[in-house]
């Protein structure tokens, strides 16, 4: 991903801003970066920066990174030639040589808006780092909560994400962030839409990791039927 210079002034709705310098100090977002060397300073997006010395996460300076050969691979994870991090710490299995991203690395929290001076709606969308990534050995997940970890029973040679930061999949097993959704079969499942989490394969229907039951099937089939004949009514009243 290609790096921005410092802002000059701080804006959290701006991804390009939360890195900014007031010509003596940088910051990120309120804190004070000490020591950061402000010709040389790059900003990525997911709170990624470095400069000619130093890489960093957040505030936080990472530790044993080498600057020269460091590349932020996505919202959630960065690398250098000898390590892999995500915002929750280094992943110390990881192997660097081999480390690939499966998707985009962020999920959305909604869109927002603020009040301009002028009384206009300022619309914005804020991310936070969600997604999964693998090397010749394993596949791990991050999802902004704690550190890293490995996708136990995940083949990291056929997975691959669906890029929701919540589902994944390989020749074997259909996963649902860490755990593999039982009994699902990859060949036939799917989400049922992509705002949702609900999914199916050709026997089976599921919220998340779990199947629901005829009972709750039910309960949802009729839910979605009212949502359905309620729109209709509306659409005819207007």
């Amino acid at each position: 991903m290609n790096g921005h210079k410092l802002a000059t002034v701080f804006n959290e709705h701006d991804e390009n801003a939360l890195y900014w310098t007031d010509g003596k100090t940088v910051f990120f977002r309120r804190y004070e970066i000490k020591g950061a060397d402000i010709e040389s300073f790059e900003q990525f997006p997911g709170c990624w920066a470095k400069d000619k010395k130093h890489c960093y996460s957040g505030d936080t300076k990472l530790q044993k990174a080498d600057s020269e050969t460091f590349e932020v691979l996505n919202f959630t994870y960065a690398k250098d030639k000898f390590n892999v991090w995500t915002m929750g710490g280094r992943i110390t299995e990881a192997d660097a040589e081999t480390f690939e991203v499966c998707d985009n690395g962020r999920s959305s929290l909604g869109p927002g808006f603020k009040w301009s001076p002028e009384k206009q709606k300022i619309w914005y969308e804020h991310f936070v780092p969600y997604g999964y990534g693998k090397d010749k050995n394993n596949v791990y997940y991050y999802d902004f909560n704690g550190k890293p970890n490995i996708v136990k029973k995940a083949l990291s040679s056929s997975f691959q994400s669906l890029g929701d930061g919540y589902f994944g999949f390989d020749e074997k097993s259909v996963f649902c962030k860490l755990s593999v959704i039982p009994k699902a079969n990859p060949a036939t499942w799917k989400k049922l839409r992509e705002d949702y989490y609900y999914s199916k394969d050709k026997n089976r229907i599921y919220w998340l990791n779990g199947q629901i039951s005829g009972y709750f099937f039910i309960k949802l089939a009729v839910l979605c039927l009212k949502k359905l004949i309620y729109k209709s009514h509306f659409k005819y009243v207007r």
